[in-house]
């Protein structure tokens, strides 16, 4: 009996921080929610502001009890080796960012893994995801991940998948408190490379199809975050920034590819603005640098 949604196909989780600010969230409705006739979650603490669209939007609220450590999550969970492992990426954001972000992951599988399955798809990304251009759709039995962000791994910011997938997708926290995963960890760990190594032990990596990136990461001036400060502002909006301007680079010129300037344009203006400013201050850059 196939007891998937008969009126939605997709359903969007947002798992994290609400961060990014509402013209970010904007653009997901525009681009993902929309075009997939998509059911929104949201996955998050409730140390956060609840007064904002993605509430009023969300057909799902998952709000848990903040912990002020989330190593007590683990420590009430789990009893294997995960310690040293999150230990052995302690300056790369795995302990500080991944550790929390596996949380959320967790958190769904084990509390909510009934409602996803009444989904075909599952979209599974963060709050600040500024989306530039129309989520590709799913077919047969892939796991899309935009392209580029890899950080010696697979980026872990987004990635869209078969419901049926979900059990083993969110487990990553069985992996890092497997003592095999220990045993077997690079000189290099971080977030990215610990998704990909979790994606391999499951048999998943070889389902994965990467798109080409129309999204960035985007971030409000003075935004608190667990790794990386955003840097580099939007131009004409109020506050919006981007944590990685050559992922919004390769975002904007991935959206003008895929149509025509002109259209690109028509539609994005002002980040089409931002983008050859950013682009001509990379030129001057490596041209700087070829002459130091």
């Amino acid at each position: 009996m196939d007891n998937t949604n008969p009126e939605k196909n997709y359903l969007v989780i947002l798992a994290g921080s609400p961060r990014g600010g509402e013209e970010t969230w904007a653009s997901l409705y525009r681009y993902v929610l929309g075009p997939l006739n998509a059911d929104l979650a949201l996955c998050t603490s409730d140390k956060w502001n609840q007064d904002i669209s993605l509430f009023k939007r969300a057909k799902y609220k998952w709000v848990f009890k903040e912990y002020e450590d989330y190593l007590d999550y683990y420590n009430e969970n789990f009893d294997g080796s995960w310690k040293d492992y999150f230990l052995s990426g302690k300056d790369t954001g795995l302990y500080s960012s991944g550790l929390i972000h596996f949380v959320f992951k967790d958190m769904i599988k084990n509390n909510y893994l009934n409602i996803l399955k009444e989904y075909k798809y599952i979209v599974y990304t963060r709050f600040d995801q500024f989306y530039l251009d129309t989520h590709p759709e799913i077919s047969n039995d892939e796991i899309l991940i935009p392209e580029g962000e890899d950080y010696s791994g697979i980026c872990d910011r987004h990635a869209a998948f078969p419901s049926d997938y979900a059990e083993k997708f969110l487990s990553i926290c069985d992996y890092v408190d497997d003592i095999n995963s220990l045993n077997n960890v690079p000189n290099f760990n971080n977030c990215e490379v610990t998704f990909m190594n979790h994606m391999k032990s499951i048999g998943f990596l070889e389902k994965i199809v990467r798109t080409k990136r129309t999204q960035f990461t985007a971030s409000l001036k003075g935004e608190h975050t667990n790794w990386r400060t955003a840097k580099y502002r939007i131009y004409f909006y109020k506050n919006l920034m981007t944590k990685y301007p050559d992922e919004f680079i390769d975002g904007v010129a991935n959206s003008i590819n895929k149509s025509s300037l002109f259209k690109f344009f028509t539609r994005e203006p002002i980040m089409t603005l931002n983008y050859y400013y950013l682009l001509s201050r990379r030129i001057v850059g490596r041209i700087k640098s070829v002459f130091k």
